[in-house]
């Protein structure tokens, strides 16, 4: 039986959020995708380390697309 989007998206969550800049996890139903939010990197070195982790990222949510969204997270007043 195939994973769910959401089972999907729970997973991701627990093993990427936090990493490479990654700072939300979300789904896209409309396109059958997996929405990864996450901050503009900083010099040569974290983007290629981003680009590293986002191929792993997108080989895990398989068979499901991965979107990328760059957005400042959000800030506790």
């Amino acid at each position: 039986m195939a994973e769910t989007l959401e089972s999907v998206r729970e997973r991701i969550s627990e093993r990427y959020l936090g990493k490479a800049g990654i700072h939300a996890v979300g789904v896209r139903r409309s396109a059958n995708a997996i929405t990864v939010y996450i901050q503009s990197a900083v010099d040569a070195q974290q983007a290629e380390t981003r680009e590293q982790t986002l191929e792993s990222l997108r080989k895990d949510a398989s068979p499901y697309a991965v979107l990328t969204k760059h957005a400042v997270p959000a800030k506790f007043a």
